[in-house]
C-alpha cells in the first residue's frame, strides 16, 4: 500500500471512529440536542456573551446554520438574547443557568462514552495515540 492510500485509510478510519462517538452520544444522551448546539453552548460558557457572526465564524458554521440552531437553544431557554443599546440590529448571546446544566449532563455522557471507546486501548496504546494527536494538533495551529 502506498503512502497516499494508508493516509486515505487512516483519515477515514478516524472519521468513522468520531461518527460512531458521536452516534453512540446521541443514543446514550437524553438530549435532545446535537453535538452543533453543544459546541455552541460550550463556546458561549467559555467566551461568555457573544456576537452570532462571531461565533459562528469561530465555531466554522455559516451564520443561517447557527441561526437555525439558535432558534431550539432559545426556544428551550438554554441561551438568551439581547440587543445591543446603540445598535438594535446587533444581539448577543448569553448561555443560561439552565443551558450550562444542559451542557454541563452533556460532558458527562460525553465523558462515559469516550471512556468506553477508549477503555479498549491499553495504557501504552492510550499513551501513543495523545502523543500522536498532540503532534497532529500542534501541526495545525
Amino acid at each position: 500500500m502506498n503512502d497516499e492510500q494508508t493516509v486515505f485509510n487512516l483519515v477515514h478510519l478516524m472519521d468513522q471512529v468520531t461518527n460512531k462517538m458521536l452516534i453512540r452520544f446521541q443514543q446514550e444522551s437524553e438530549l435532545s440536542l446535537g453535538i452543533s448546539h453543544i459546541l455552541v453552548l460550550l463556546e458561549l460558557h467559555k467566551k461568555g456573551e457573544q456576537r452570532p457572526s462571531d461565533l459562528a465564524e469561530t465555531l466554522g458554521f455559516t451564520p443561517a446554520s447557527l441561526t437555525h440552531l439558535s432558534t431550539k437553544l432559545i426556544n428551550s431557554g438554554y441561551i438568551s438574547l439581547r440587543n445591543d443599546e446603540e445598535d438594535r440590529r446587533t444581539k448577543y448571546w448569553k448561555i443560561t443557568p439552565l443551558g450550562l446544566e444542559i451542557l454541563e449532563e452533556a460532558q458527562r455522557y460525553g465523558r462515559k462514552v469516550r471512556t468506553e471507546f477508549f477503555s479498549h486501548l491499553s495504557e501504552a496504546e492510550r499513551r501513543n495515540l495523545l502523543e500522536i494527536y498532540t503532534k497532529l494538533n500542534d501541526t495545525f495551529v
